[in-house]
């Protein structure tokens, strides 16, 4: 029973003071209810991995709390009758009736809370069962990113992406678009305005899955900071379209970075020289740069190719444009080993610098690759200085295939028009060449017209073709006509020969795996006849010791 109040007396005025102070502890002991009940709902709502079963747990709680409630609302019954004898008949009534409908108010919240839960947990179980597809992509795609957790969106960071999307030109994507990806990546809820924005962008579900793969975080950062970014990448760097969904294919996390960790970076590579509307080339080549440190990263590697290695400042550019992988290598273990490497051969540095001025795919090319083709210019007779010379007049030598482009045109250069290893050191061009569509077609068009020299001039291989049907007295639409229809012959002869000499490298390496088998077969064989010999005489030895101690055993009896 709440306690009277201080001064007051049996008089009217007393007991109507009374009377409030009866109905403020019925509002304080309402507002504690309720309090347990916003509780209970929080308890079981507040978390969406919560499992089923504490569901059920928290909900018997809230019945719990229900009962206790009735218990109370019970006491609180048998209090107010003792107060309501020495009341007034009247406001007995009053006290009566006010404290029904409370009453009635909390049982119609309580029990709307407890259907809203069972709503809920309905829902949860339907969707679990409905998602067992989807569930299963998810599982695949937490074991891909391994034990990394990323923080979850809050229901506030949900809002607030809905909210800045409705003040975006993008649309956001249909319930049924939504459902349909969601059946096939397992996106969550809350990652609709991210995946809306995305798909604006241009990626599509492909993108989407090696994104979710690669780097889950971007759908849980806030979508305006994402369209920060972008937008920056868009006005300052120039990445538009195409390029853009290049780059965020090749490096997701390009999306997580600051605008202000970018902004070094791009003002280096301009600072340097390259030109601003090339960045955008450069960065899709090789977005990474963007993740580099300038006084760590950058700086140094240029540093070097400027002091150590030779090129000239105004060069500088012209490689990172080439090649933008070269900001990414590494000083100690790939450029400088390279360098030093073309150095042995004897090719002098002014020629080292022109080489990789012009080429710079070459400090990337791995050790293997490089002796390969050293090896083969070895085969056709080159010495050291004729080396030096072929690979530093053509400085893109080490790109090109030794089987399918160098041999094929050495073979024919030597056995069709004549040629030999000095027209090799003396034009080196030619490997560039391509043998179907350049040097078979100017040769046989005229061979038929008995007007190829032997050996054939170099210099017929590189004119145009206007210049070029001179030599022949004829036009250039019959020089055309002529490659049309000869060409995919030479293509398909070039295939042949290649496949042949496949199937006979194949056939080879067969034949030495086999006699590698029979050498291990024969030496494995040996080895068990060993054991078996020695295996004899050890029984052999060992019966005789029986047969010592048998008759041992006989005569000392």
């Amino acid at each position: 029973m709440p306690p009277r109040r201080r001064g007051t007396t049996g008089t009217k005025g007393g007991k109507e003071a009374w009377m409030d102070d009866d109905v403020d502890a019925a509002n304080e002991v309402a507002d504690a209810r309720f309090a347990e009940v916003d509780k209970a709902y929080i308890g079981l709502v507040g978390s969406d991995d919560d499992d089923d079963d504490d569901d059920e747990d928290n909900e018997e709680a809230l019945m719990d709390v229900t009962d206790d409630e009735d218990d109370d609302d019970e006491d609180e019954d048998a209090g107010g009758e003792a107060r309501r004898e020495g009341a007034d008949a009247g406001a007995s009534g009053r006290d009566g009736a006010r404290a029904a409908r409370d009453e009635a108010e909390a049982r119609a919240v309580i029990e709307a809370t407890v259907s809203r839960l069972k709503d809920r947990q309905a829902n949860k179980v339907a969707a679990a069962s409905s998602g067992a597809t989807a569930a299963s992509r998810a599982t695949k795609r937490a074991s891909a990113t391994g034990a990394k957790k990323t923080v979850r969106k809050s229901e506030w960071d949900s809002f607030v992406d809905w909210k800045t999307m409705e003040h975006q030109e993008y649309e956001t994507l249909s319930d049924a678009e939504y459902a349909k990806l969601t059946k096939k990546l397992a996106l969550e809820p809350e990652w609709r305005p991210m995946v809306s924005y995305l798909t604006s962008l241009g990626l599509k579900a492909g993108d989407l899955e090696k994104m979710l793969i690669n780097c889950e975080e971007v759908f849980n950062r806030p979508v305006s900071r994402v369209i920060t970014r972008v937008e920056y990448l868009q006005s300052e760097v120039g990445l538009e379209g195409k390029t853009l969904r290049q780059i965020v294919n090749k490096d997701p996390r390009i999306l997580l970075q600051r605008n202000r960790h970018s902004i070094p970076r791009c003002r280096y590579l301009t600072k340097i020289g390259v030109p601003q509307d090339k960045l955008a080339d450069v960065l899709g080549k090789q977005p990474s740069i963007l993740h580099l440190s300038v006084q760590k990263g950058l700086m140094p590697r240029v540093q070097y190719l400027k002091q150590e290695v030779g090129i000239a400042a105004e060069d500088i550019p012209l490689v990172i444009q080439r090649s933008p992988a070269v900001l990414t290598f590494s000083v100690e273990n790939q450029i400088q080993p390279r360098v030093e490497f073309l150095r042995e051969l004897g090719i002098s540095k002014e020629n080292v610098v022109k080489m990789i001025t012009r080429h710079p795919h070459l400090l990337q090319y791995s050790f293997e690759g490089l002796g390969e083709h050293l090896k083969f210019l070895g085969e056709i007779g080159m010495n050291d200085n004729e080396v030096a010379l072929t690979v530093t007049r053509l400085s893109q030598f080490f790109s090109l295939s030794v089987e399918n482009s160098l041999r094929p045109k050495y073979e024919y250069l030597t056995g069709e028009l004549g040629g030999t290893k000095e027209t090799c050191v003396k034009y080196p061009a030619y490997f560039s060449l391509s043998l179907d569509q350049r040097i078979k077609p100017r040769h046989l068009f005229l061979e038929q017209y008995d007007l190829a020299p032997d050996p054939f001039p170099m210099k017929y291989l590189s004119v145009k073709d206007e210049e070029f049907v001179l030599r022949a007295d004829r036009t250039v639409a019959e020089f055309e006509e002529y490659k049309e229809e000869m060409i995919p012959i030479f293509t398909a002869e070039t295939a042949r020969r290649a496949l042949l000499r496949q199937v006979t490298t194949s056939s080879e390496e067969q034949r030495m795996e086999l006699e590698r088998k029979r050498a291990e077969y024969m030496r494995t064989h040996q080895e068990l006849a060993r054991k078996r010999e020695y295996s004899d005489r050890v029984l052999k030895a060992r019966n005789s010791h029986r047969m010592l101690l048998r008759v041992s055993n006989r005569r000392s009896r």
